[in-house]
């Protein structure tokens, strides 16, 4: 009579469920570095941004300085800016790269640079105010700036001034 040991069946069923067992958790890792590697984001730049209104008549402009800090691609850059209108409604803008090439004249916006929307003309484009800049002056409206870094999904400044000659 032939003898059957249970042993002997116990052993490849045991390798083949560790086998299996190191496979899902393999996948696991690769899915889960791979889902996170595609949602990483840039660091967001330090920078010290100033944003104002200057200058009369003809010669208006919104000063836009980059006082200190890294230098910043135009391309990775998105301006949006609100006018706020007297009846309490808004007159939204939004800027990226080609208005901001032509806006500070390079690719790269580094510390000590400044650039203006040019005149009062450029301005009223520049907020799409359609022609009702100097109205907008005259009330004191009040402008808000927002400057994004687009890589990082961060907001590099935001302020509020007074469109008022100086």
């Amino acid at each position: 009579m032939l003898k059957v040991e249970k042993e002997t069946a116990v052993s490849p069923v045991i390798g083949v469920m560790l086998l299996l067992a190191i496979v899902i958790i393999l996948a696991a890792l690769v899915a889960s570095f791979a889902s996170g590697a595609a949602d990483a984001k840039e660091k967001a730049p330090s920078v010290d941004i100033a944003v104002y209104a200057a200058g009369s008549e003809k010669n208006f402009t919104l000063v836009f300085e980059h006082r200190g800090g890294d230098p910043l691609r135009t391309g990775d850059l998105r301006i949006n800016t609100w006018v706020h209108l007297p009846d309490g409604g808004q007159c939204p803008a939004t800027h990226d790269r080609d208005v901001l090439n032509t806006l500070f004249g390079t690719d790269i916006w580094a510390a000590g640079y400044s650039a203006n929307t040019g005149d009062r003309k450029a301005t009223d484009a520049f907020l799409e105010l359609d022609g009702k800049l100097p109205d907008r002056i005259k009330e004191s409206a009040v402008v808000e700036v927002a400057i994004y870094h687009l890589p990082s999904g961060s907001l590099l400044h935001k302020s509020s001034f007074l469109l008022k000659e100086r």
